[in-house]
């Protein structure tokens, strides 16, 4: 049964308006052809009401879950487009850069450095030397949060910065730790080498550190040749030596670590060692790295496993938003030119630091903005914005303080997005360690002169192959539309086509079916009736009165 081309006046329901009248017509029409499985029962004229109601549950009910479902699609297409494959577990890892080291030590200063210089200078009145070098603890307040410092030590320091005409990265150039006071020895791919050639000065989290194979663009370099003459001249970046990994202990990089420094208590600092920190070579090293302690009077292998994350072509062509994720040019940061994540959780810290004391601290110092530097008077706002834990919170009986903990935070209003890095690599770490030999008979030569106290390190990677991550598409256009047309093919038979039939439906046939009503109620409204006379030779009709024919029309 399909749509009528005529209308006559019986199929009229003058008890309904017209547009209910023609809707109800299109609709029987539709439900008659359609594809759509199950709406023909709903018009059936063999069976009765009840069953048509039933059948229109049903196909209601059929749809809502067509819908349910092809909603669930979308979404998870809209969430998640791509996943992750291993591409391959055997990668050989010359591919690869090898993994940039810093080497840090367990504290800030060379202290034998640092009372050197401190006798060049005016101390405040009332000050000491040796209560001068046990201050130098203040600048942990530039870091950490662990420690309250009282007004007066922080007023001498700033005293001793005023008449000496020293500013602070200017003080810390004079105190910090050189890499050769640090690196004793170092090896690289099987050669001796001076460390000065590989390892570099470079700025980290925790102070000043000493890095191989790290990029680290636009900073300042402080070079003090006297206390008159101050140089200062940039560096686009440090000695990226651009080396290929290779597997085994034979190819990485070994070095004999040991404090030039004849004042260090190793009881006063609570440690004997140095930090390890292992990243990729455009982050900041920072918490975020792979960090370990080396011990000295041992000999620590440290294995570099590393994974590698990348995007097939299918992903790079996609937006952002629907990616989920970012390359290193496509999200700016004021104080790092090159975006991977650790560097951007450290320009939020960098930017609330400044939002709240109007400062940043001078390891964060790359010369690309023109923010003020910390003194010592900031170090009260620094403490009191990092962000701490409940415990700390409740051990001080100050839970306004954590309120006021923004630099490092959870809370939404000074919280930094970072999105997603696309491609990265990351560096699984495992430690070995044993005591250190002196006497063991090597013919190595690097194992010559080792005192009582040094650190041998040993970093290498621990396979000649390595496991590739291939970001891909999970689903793209073509998918989500099979996707949803099988949601509605399962549950109400519906295709494309049968999409086209509801609009031819409710537009050409309705429109068709409106005229119908229309011409067919005007026609019944309107109509007259007409009227037939006797014929004259009808003698018989002339005996018979006169009556009025009428002939419906």
């Amino acid at each position: 049964m399909g749509h009528q081309e005529e209308l006559k006046p019986e199929q009229v329901d003058l008890k309904v308006t017209p547009f209910v009248g023609y809707l109800r017509r299109t609709w029987s029409d539709f439900c008659a052809t359609s594809s759509i499985h199950g709406l023909k029962y709903t018009r059936d004229e063999d069976t009765n009401k009840i069953v048509h109601l039933v059948w229109l549950l049903i196909s209601v009910v059929m749809f809502i879950c067509a819908v349910v479902m092809a909603r669930t699609f979308y979404m998870d297409y809209r969430s998640s487009p791509t996943r992750m494959n291993v591409e391959s577990d055997n990668t050989p890892v010359n591919r690869l850069y090898f993994p940039p080291v810093t080497i840090c030590p367990d504290v800030l200063f060379n202290m034998q450095k640092s009372e050197a210089f401190l006798n060049t200078l005016r101390l405040p009145k009332g000050a000491e030397l040796r209560g001068i070098l046990r201050k130098l603890h203040i600048f942990y307040g530039f870091m950490l949060d662990d420690e309250r410092y009282s007004a007066e030590d922080i007023e001498q320091m700033e005293a001793l910065l005023f008449l000496n005409n020293l500013t602070i990265p200017e003080f810390v150039e004079h105190l910090r730790w050189n890499c050769d006071e640090i690196l004793y020895r170092c090896r690289f791919n099987g050669e001796i080498m001076d460390c000065s050639k590989i390892f570099q000065l470079s700025k980290t989290f925790f102070g000043h550190c000493c890095s191989f194979n790290l990029r680290q663009k636009g900073w300042v370099n402080n070079k003090l040749n006297n206390l008159e003459s101050f140089k200062v001249f940039h560096l686009n970046s440090l000695n990226f030596t651009a080396q290929r990994a290779i597997g085994g202990l034979r190819y990485g990089l070994s070095v004999v670590v040991r404090y030039k420094d004849d004042n260090y208590d190793p009881l006063q600092s609570y440690s004997y060692g140095v930090k390890l920190l292992i990243q990729e070579a455009d982050a900041f090293p920072s918490a975020h790295s792979a960090a370990k302690f080396i011990a000295f009077n041992s000999e620590t292998f440290a294995a570099v496993r590393p994974q590698e994350t990348f995007c097939s072509s299918a992903v790079k062509a996609l937006i952002i938003e629907e990616r989920n994720c970012v390359f290193q040019n496509e999200f700016p940061m004021r104080y790092f030119s090159d975006y991977v994540y650790p560097n951007c959780e450290l320009n939020c810290r960098v930017t609330n630091m400044v939002k709240f004391c109007g400062c940043h601290t001078y390891f964060f110092d790359f010369n690309r903005t023109s923010d003020r530097i910390c003194t010592f008077r900031d170090i009260p706002c620094l403490v009191d914005n990092f962000g701490r834990l409940l415990l700390i919170c409740s051990k001080y009986s100050d839970f306004n303080r954590l309120l006021s903990a923004n630099i490092i935070t959870r809370k939404k209003s000074t919280q930094c997005y970072c999105p997603l890095t696309c491609e990265h690599i990351d560096y699984d770490v495992q430690l070995t360690n044993f005591p250190l030999e002196l006497n063991m008979p090597v013919a190595d030569k690097f194992y010559s002169g080792l005192a009582k106290n040094d650190g041998v390190l040993h970093v290498f990677i621990n396979s000649f192959s390595y496991r590739r991550l291939r970001r891909d598409l999970l689903s793209n256009m073509v998918t989500l539309v099979s996707n949803l047309g099988s949601a509605f093919s399962l549950f109400v038979g519906m295709s494309m086509l049968s999409v086209v039939e509801i609009i031819y439906y409710f537009s050409v046939i309705l429109r068709k079916n409106y005229k119908l009503e229309c011409e067919t109620r005007s026609q019944m409204l309107h109509k007259k009736p007409k009227f037939a006379w006797p014929k004259a030779n009808d003698t018989h009709s002339k005996e018979q009165k006169s009556v009025f024919i009428i002939h419906k029309s």
